[in-house]
């Protein structure tokens, strides 16, 4: 009998995006293993209507390994990624993946992860994640990062991760339900992770797409992501800081988005570049969100 060295959970929330599910899904199933590992895959889905079990259907008869379904009936995304890594522990994985509903791997993603494990004797690794419109682009993109494989990344997201199951096992992470509908449980609870001293490594050859929807190339989509990830970074803020340092903080933070606008806005109007555009109205979205995070007023992202 040949032994199993690891066993790996790849880990995946998913909330009414069934279109994209499937797609996430039938790219995981192509995906290089590991030798002498045990691979499952676990999805849990936010609705409890269970709209997400149509398309775990179609794939469970046929699969290269295991898939574990389950319904969280508690939205928000901290509560299903708890569920997630409740599961891959119940399973008995040693070492637990994530990867978002709308993102898919390229194939050699879980091996690169993997290797590079083993490699720096990491526990958490994290690669990056490239956003694309269409799958005619993946043969064109020319992919920079300004880290290389083996650095320290300032931040690790959820989106496209591997960690040893210590963080949740012997050191009791969890993400905070604070983030529920605000998001950014990824880095806070991977920023808990880094101050355990936990080795955080970046690995540039492990890469996720994510598809840019219609939806997300809009004016409105970009103002609200960057004004509720201003609220967000209020919150991560005024959790490690005293309410003394963090008026202050954020008030010279919103006099310099002002100002960014207005050059950006002043380059607009001479220039007409869409990309001024978007720096203006990312400034101003910032500059709002800072001060509803100021003010205690949350917005919520996810829904």
């Amino acid at each position: 009998m040949n032994k199993i060295n690891n066993n790996i959970a790849i880990c995946v929330a998913t909330y009414k995006r069934n279109d994209l599910l499937k797609y996430c899904l039938s790219k995981i199933k192509l995906l290089e293993l590991p030798r002498k590992n045990r691979i499952v895959l676990i999805v849990v889905d936010n609705d409890s209507s269970k709209a997400a079990k149509p398309v775990i259907d179609l794939f469970n008869k046929n699969y290269p390994f295991k898939i574990y379904y389950f319904v969280e009936k508690e939205r928000g995304i901290s509560s299903a990624r708890n569920r997630l890594i409740d599961e891959a522990v119940s399973v008995d994985s040693n070492i637990v993946c994530f990867i978002d509903d709308d993102e898919f791997p390229r194939e050699d993603w879980l091996l690169n992860h993997f290797h590079a494990l083993i490699k720096y004797g990491a526990d958490v690794v994290t690669g990056p994640v490239i956003p694309i419109t269409n799958d005619s682009q993946l043969n064109v993109i020319n992919f920079k990062s300004k880290l290389k494989t083996g650095h320290k990344p300032r931040h690790v997201a959820a989106g496209n991760v591997m960690f040893k199951s210590k963080l949740i096992n012997e050191q009791g992470l969890r993400f905070d339900l604070t983030y529920n509908f605000t998001g950014g449980e990824d880095f806070n609870f991977f920023d808990r992770s880094s101050s355990r001293n936990n080795n955080h490594i970046w690995v540039n050859d492990a890469v996720i797409f994510e598809h840019v929807t219609l939806d997300r190339r809009t004016k409105k989509y970009l103002f609200f992501r960057h004004f509720t990830g201003a609220i967000n970074n209020v919150i991560q803020y005024r959790s490690r800081k005293t309410e003394f340092l963090v008026w202050p903080h954020f008030i010279l933070k919103i006099i310099g988005k002002w100002f960014g606008m207005l050059t950006s806005f002043t380059l607009f109007i001479f220039t007409f570049e869409k990309s001024e555009l978007n720096k203006c109205i990312i400034k101003l979205a910032s500059s709002f969100g800072y001060l509803f995070g100021l003010l205690n007023i949350i917005i919520e992202r996810y829904r």
